[in-house]
């Protein structure tokens, strides 16, 4: 009996707060959560850490390895960088505006010659 008047306030709260939030909604799967934790008494609402946190490199160490070797590719400087995936050194590099061009990773952004010979063109 207790557990189908649970199951009934969680589909009402799941209800009102839809109407009220719309598409801002949390999904169903969190009040599902919440109410198994209002089961057992934590009413504590603030979120708790997830697991171990990313392992993180600094740009630093990467740099290092582009300044050693341009011409690596992501595979091998995710394997130099601890196993990082080669996902996580991609965003990485994207981030630190490095695109590969013949087999070399080298600044996105022009320098003043290359963006003076590309106005006079």
């Amino acid at each position: 009996m207790v557990a189908l008047y649970t199951d009934y306030l969680l589909i009402e709260s799941y209800q009102l707060l839809g109407e009220t939030y719309g598409e801002h909604a949390p999904l169903q799967k969190t009040y599902e959560r919440w109410f198994q934790r209002f089961k057992i008494g934590d009413f504590d609402v603030a979120d708790k850490e997830h697991g171990k946190p990313f392992k993180k490199y600094e740009d630093v160490e990467l740099q290092a390895l582009l300044d050693e070797d341009d011409s690596q590719t992501q595979k091998q400087l995710a394997e130099q960088l601890s196993n990082f995936s080669q996902q996580a050194v991609s965003n990485r590099l994207r981030e630190m505006g490095k695109i590969q061009k013949v087999s070399r990773w080298v600044p996105h952004e022009l320098n003043e010659r290359q963006m003076e010979r590309r106005k006079n063109m």
